[in-house]
């Protein structure tokens, strides 16, 4: 099946956290041919090579008439995030250009493109479609039934200190380790950057009624069970368990009945995500809160580099190991090797 060419729009944002969207499909995407992103604040290169310093072959340009040129992209996805998902200022002139040059429309945000008098228009008078990913999760609506006791995959929960810390990002690189190790894995997403991803099985949790989240997950999880009976099963995280403006993770832990899960953090970060009043939560924290709802282990942590240099991640990951005793990684640079070697020692366990 030939995937759709994708233009991602990260202007102003690609540089930071807001553009994880952007930062999502450009290291992982079974949906989209991501051929190139646009964000005209920062020097062109290698999208790849300027998000993490691994070039991916795909081109970021300063200028959108550029990119349409050079790529032949048709599709065009609205790359970043804001507070309450709405378009970021002057994203929606970009909208319109996509529309006038006939490229159809992905976004993740709550605010609805594809309710807009002024897109609806353009769509139809140049043929687009218009995908809002979190519209097609909004009547989503299953019951937790308990089934989920029927599913034998080792189940793990990715949780954060903070939200916009690369939850997604160590649940991608851990599953394609374990597939690279010859075992059957499934990545269960819960947010609209997993959607565009093209992960089979899963939901837009904060787009659902609350009354359906629980039985969203359960059912994402069996439903992989039951396609695919994978070894293993990766819960992708929301927000944090300690975040006042973006609690998330609890239904995931609950609802997923886990058998471990593990911690992301970013030490070098000094406040949580958009609120500066609020410094970073002590990880044991997360990590006390976690076992007591599932009364499960911490399997390993993961470390954001975020204002750390090398040896300040050598330093902190001594301290962390030394503090929790599992593994701790800097994915990014260093892979995931040693919590990959833990969760098939604690699969066997369970298995045998």
């Amino acid at each position: 099946m030939t995937k759709n060419k994708a233009l991602i729009y990260a202007d102003r944002l690609f540089s930071c956290a807001d553009g994880k969207t952007a930062h999502g499909l450009v290291r992982f995407s079974k949906r989209f041919d991501v051929c190139c992103v646009v964000d005209s604040t920062i020097p062109e290169g290698d999208a790849g090579n300027i998000l993490d310093g691994k070039k991916r072959n795909i081109p970021l340009f300063n200028n959108l008439n550029e990119a349409l040129s050079s790529t032949k992209a048709d599709t065009f996805i609205v790359g970043a995030v804001s507070e309450g998902g709405i378009l970021p200022k002057g994203y929606d002139n970009a909208v319109i250009w996509a529309l006038e040059n006939g490229l159809d429309i992905v976004s993740g945000l709550h605010q609805f493109i594809s309710d807009d008098p002024v897109f609806i228009k353009l769509a139809k008078k140049n043929g687009c479609n218009i995908t809002d990913v979190r519209k097609i999760f909004r009547d989503h609506k299953r019951f937790y039934t308990g089934d989920i006791k029927n599913v034998g995959s080792f189940r793990v929960a990715i949780i954060g200190t903070d939200s916009a810390i690369g939850k997604r990002t160590i649940a991608v690189i851990i599953n394609e380790e374990l597939k690279r190790r010859s075992h059957s894995s499934d990545m269960i997403y819960t947010g609209q950057t997993g959607w565009m991803q093209g992960w089979p099985h899963g939901i837009v949790l904060d787009a659902m009624i609350n009354d359906f989240v629980s039985g969203g997950i359960e059912g994402a999880i069996i439903d992989s069970w039951h396609d695919i009976k994978p070894d293993f099963m990766l819960i992708e995280g929301q927000g944090s368990l300690v975040h006042p403006f973006f609690p998330g993770g609890f239904e995931i832990l609950a609802a997923g009945r886990v058998d471990g899960f593990i911690l992301v953090d970013a030490p070098g970060r000094p406040c949580l995500d958009g609120f500066s009043e609020f410094s970073m939560p002590d990880p044991g924290r997360a990590v006390k809160i976690a076992e007591l709802l599932t009364e499960k282990p911490l399997i390993g942590i993961g470390i954001n580099r975020q204002n750390l240099d090398k040896k300040g991640i050598e330093n902190v990951k001594e301290k962390l190991k030394k503090r929790f005793n599992v593994p701790v990684v800097e994915s990014l640079s260093e892979g995931v090797d040693e919590i990959v070697d833990f969760l098939e020692e604690l699969n066997g366990k369970k298995c045998f």
